[in-house]
């Protein structure tokens, strides 16, 4: 894995890779990234940068710094805003418990009366689904004791991990796909909020990289590479524009003048293999 050394490190690591390491809610996470200052409290933002410090091992005291001038320069446009943390309860994991004790009894007694009507080969996949289900459970379970302590530590909600077992049997099925956009001599990103973006020159292998939300103009005769904190854009020209509304990040490619969508697993390949 790529070490971080900065918060311009962090930002280009991405929202989804962030999420799955802190378990910090997507969109907590890029209200940070995006420095949206004025849409975190104070007592938030702190526990979201002190877990960043701690999971990568920097150093984001300017960060905190420039939060704290950010509120005392516009203390007249913050207003207090009632928080939205979820505690978790006492009686949550009997009932995951519960409905997980129920799942199995489901899948086991389907399991026998299909052991009875079936050869040995669909025996084998009956006892696959069992095994799978109690996979998913036990992961589950042990999520949640992730989720309480770190709820008692730093007041943050955090979000179950679900079995990486699980979605690799569920990507197996999935194709890569490029979605062509738009093309033309004129093609710009809109950000309907402020966000972190990158541009690679697939000929030269130049990066360039800034925080904005003003429109990001394209060169379409040139190729590039590009990746977004967030997908909550616009994109096409001013006339004719397609919206976008993605919470993680969302990779492009612009190739002969046309904008196609890339997941990040292509991106990476055509990037030398490397995500940024």
């Amino acid at each position: 894995m790529k070490q971080c050394n900065t918060f311009e490190d962090l930002q280009a690591l991405g929202t989804e890779k962030i999420h799955e390491r802190t378990h910090i809610s997507r969109d907590k996470v890029d209200l940070v990234l995006t420095k949206s200052y004025g849409e975190i409290g104070r007592v938030q933002f702190m526990g979201y940068i002190s877990i960043f410090e701690r999971e990568y091992g920097i150093d984001l005291s300017e960060i905190k710094e420039e939060y704290t001038a950010f509120c005392q320069n516009n203390a007249n446009i913050l207003t207090p805003k009632q928080s939205v943390i979820l505690q978790s309860t006492s009686n949550s994991k009997p009932k995951w418990v519960a409905a997980g004790i129920a799942l199995i009894i489901i899948l086991m007694v389907g399991g026998y009366f299909l052991q009875g009507n079936m050869s040995t080969e669909p025996r084998e996949e009956v006892m696959k689904l069992t095994t799978l289900a109690v996979e998913v459970m036990e992961d589950a379970n042990s999520a949640e004791d992730i989720n309480i302590s770190e709820n008692n530590e730093t007041n943050i909600t955090t979000v179950p991990i679900v079995s990486p077992a699980v979605n690799n049997e569920l990507n197996k099925s999935v194709p890569t796909v490029s979605k062509s956009l738009i093309s033309g001599k004129e093609i710009a990103i809109y950000p309907t909020f402020k966000v972190w973006y990158g541009m690679i020159n697939i000929a030269s292998g130049e990066k360039t990289q800034s925080i904005t939300s003003d429109p990001i103009a394209i060169d379409s005769t040139k190729d590039w590479l590009i990746v977004l904190g967030h997908g909550r854009v616009e994109i096409g020209s001013p006339e004719d524009k397609k919206v976008f509304n993605e919470k993680n990040s969302v990779h492009f490619i612009c190739e002969k003048g046309i904008l196609k969508q890339i997941n990040e697993k292509e991106f990476i390949q055509r990037n030398g293999g490397k995500n940024w």
